[in-house]
């Protein structure tokens, strides 16, 4: 069954955790780290940033079907998770027979995980990433992490990962009135993650407007 580990306080205060690395397991394929495509050369580790980390990966491999073999290829899937400090590992459960995979991955039937360097394991956050519109919904992955962080209020500061929704809280009343809690500078990086391009240009004009 797949792993959805419940947690909180995914974001800690970078001053506390020391940069490490992750370790790609066998059968994934790294493709997107902290909103950054991965270097086709990095090899099976990557760098990870302090604090929060988002990685994307994909399962690939050739596996048995019947008496020949058939490659198999999953969709991506993002990872938020935090680094602790200590070198970390991310890996799934193993597959031999591809409809077993494929049927694995239709059910959202899948065991992945991560563990640090004592086995420990790290509590993360698993999507499905949706793909672009079109024939190759994932010929641009770049693209197709940026637009799920758009849509779930998720931004860089630097090389740090902010979760908006995690800053600001929406609550309707018994009365249907809507209220955000939360600092005003958060408020208006959400909203404006969640913009158009054409919103975004119009917020810009009027913020110098208004100087």
């Amino acid at each position: 069954m797949r792993r959805l580990v419940a947690y909180s306080a995914l974001f800690v205060c970078s001053s506390v955790v020391v940069a490490t690395e992750i370790e790609i397991g066998t059968d994934l394929q790294a493709y997107v780290l902290n909103g950054k495509e991965v270097d086709a050369d990095s090899g099976d580790r990557l760098n990870l940033v302090d604090g929060g980390n988002q990685l994307v990966v994909r399962y690939k491999s050739i596996l048995s079907d019947g008496s020949n073999t058939k490659f198999f290829e999953s969709k991506p899937y993002v990872f938020q998770f935090t680094n602790t400090g200590k070198s970390l590992s991310i890996s799934i459960e193993r597959f031999r027979k591809y409809i077993k995979a494929e049927k694995a991955f239709e059910k959202g039937n899948v065991e992945w995980s991560i563990e640090d360097a004592n086995g420990k394991d790290i509590p993360f956050q698993l999507d499905e990433l949706p793909g672009n519109s079109g024939f190759l919904p994932y010929a641009d992955l770049s693209k197709a992490v940026a637009m799920y962080n758009k849509k779930n209020g998720i931004y860089f500061e630097g090389q740090e990962i902010k979760d908006l929704n995690e800053e600001v809280v929406v609550a309707v009343s018994e009365t249907g009135k809507v209220e955000l809690t939360g600092d005003a500078l958060a408020q208006l990086k959400l909203w404006y993650t969640k913009a158009s391009r054409e919103e975004r240009k119009a917020f810009r004009i009027w913020v110098i407007n208004q100087e």
